[in-house]
């Protein structure tokens, strides 16, 4: 059975642009991640709201949860994602953790 995490990982300082130059490719992962029902909620977080004046947004890290049979599996997936391999997110810092979730809305 499947259980829930939830994902905090903070980006590297200054890899903002290095960040916006393989987002396709995470995100191509992401979407893989989510047909496949173990990516079931993701995004970044920031230092202020997207403002259209600003190019790119003030990437702080990123924000998932997922569904996997273990945290060990679930480490292993993140690690070849594109942020990882490409030096963008914080390891060190990063926090995975079980979820126990209350409210789910469907799509």
């Amino acid at each position: 059975m499947a259980n829930d995490y939830v994902v905090i990982i903070p980006d590297l300082p200054g890899t903002v642009e290095k960040r916006v130059s393989v987002r396709t490719e995470h995100l191509a992962n992401v979407k893989s991640l989510e047909s496949r029902g173990i990516m079931t909620m993701g995004g970044a977080y920031l230092d202020d709201p997207i403002a259209s004046d600003k190019n790119p947004p003030t990437f702080k890290g990123s924000v998932m949860t997922f569904k996997a049979e273990s945290k060990e599996e679930l480490i292993a997936i993140l690690k070849e994602d594109v942020y990882t391999t490409a030096g963008v997110w914080d390891w060190d810092n990063a926090q995975v953790y079980d979820f126990a979730c209350a409210v789910r809305v469907p799509k």
